[in-house]
């Protein structure tokens, strides 16, 4: 099988090294060379665009910032659809719109080509360490076809329905674990400021039910003021802005996502939109002039 992968950031630099020290014949496309080097260096092929990844390989994964950049990945100039071969496979692992990778997957089919939407979480780490879980919707014969791929960047592989599904359930994912991030920082300004030491109340909350994801962050990140992604903030808001049109599409209304939302557009317009998603504290700790931070 020769695989193709587009998008060498963050996660995809590390999720395509997996795949290449899997033994594959990997072909890749960044639109910034330099950060494919370290695979070319190991024995991955550069490709000049995505329909030259398509025309060399059986399948295509990739990972991408905004579905605006996945469909011009696929529609655009060069395009994945112009280097389709029937029987190809296209399988989406960015956070992305259930509406547009259905769309996708539509056009491609009358061409004789499967997609999958596979969005990952485990952030940054679990892509360095290849242990992803990954939300697959779309056929799971395909699926199949490419587990063994999938699973050189995570052994948690669910199958969740149709095409789209997979990016429903990364959306509600995030919807939660944004709305938590936020409110953690809330909460931990609220105690700092009402007179309580940051790390005492960490040790009570992380053994109590207040205890999540957010919080086992805040020793790496809020504790030290390190605010470097990461999870960058820009995308998160991302993922929250997806989640909460999916809500206005499905009629199901999203008040306290719209008020993360408030909490993130602050941070950002703070400048904050590059640093990690625990950075939507900030602006809460200027507002009560505390900082929440252990020595």
């Amino acid at each position: 099988m020769k695989v193709g992968f587009i998008g060498i950031g963050q996660m995809g630099r590390h999720m395509s090294r997996h795949i290449l020290n899997a033994g594959y014949s990997l072909t890749v496309n960044d639109i910034n060379k330099a950060a494919v080097t370290p695979l070319l260096n190991q024995g991955a092929q550069w490709a000049d665009n995505p329909g030259e990844v398509a025309r060399s390989c059986d399948v295509v994964f990739s990972s991408l910032p905004t579905p605006s950049i996945v469909e011009d990945v696929v529609y655009g100039k060069n395009g994945l659809k112009s280097g389709w071969k029937p029987g190809d496979i296209f399988v989406d692992m960015s956070t992305n719109s259930p509406s547009t990778i259905r769309r996708i997957a539509a056009d491609a089919a009358v061409m004789g080509i499967s997609v999958l939407d596979a969005p990952v979480s485990g952030g940054t780490g679990g892509a360095e360490k290849g242990t992803l879980a990954i939300m697959v919707g779309g056929d799971t014969a395909v699926l199949e076809k490419v587990r063994p791929v999938l699973e050189t960047m995570g052994k948690n592989i669910f199958p969740v329905g149709g095409i789209g599904c997979g990016n429903i359930a990364k959306l509600v994912n995030n919807l939660i674990a944004l709305t938590t991030n936020a409110i953690t920082g809330e909460g931990f300004v609220l105690g700092v400021k009402a007179g309580i030491d940051a790390k005492v109340l960490w040790d009570i909350i992380r053994v109590s039910t207040g205890n999540s994801w957010s919080l086992e962050q805040l020793p790496g990140t809020v504790f030290k003021a390190n605010f470097e992604p990461g999870f960058k903030l820009s995308l998160g808001r991302k993922d929250l802005g997806l989640a909460l049109t999916m809500g206005e599409e499905t009629g199901v209304p999203l008040p306290i996502g719209e008020a993360v939302r408030e909490s993130m557009d602050a941070a950002i317009a703070a400048g904050l939109s590059e640093k990690n998603v625990q950075a939507v504290i900030l602006p809460m700790e200027e507002k009560n002039g505390v900082k929440v931070r252990i020595s």
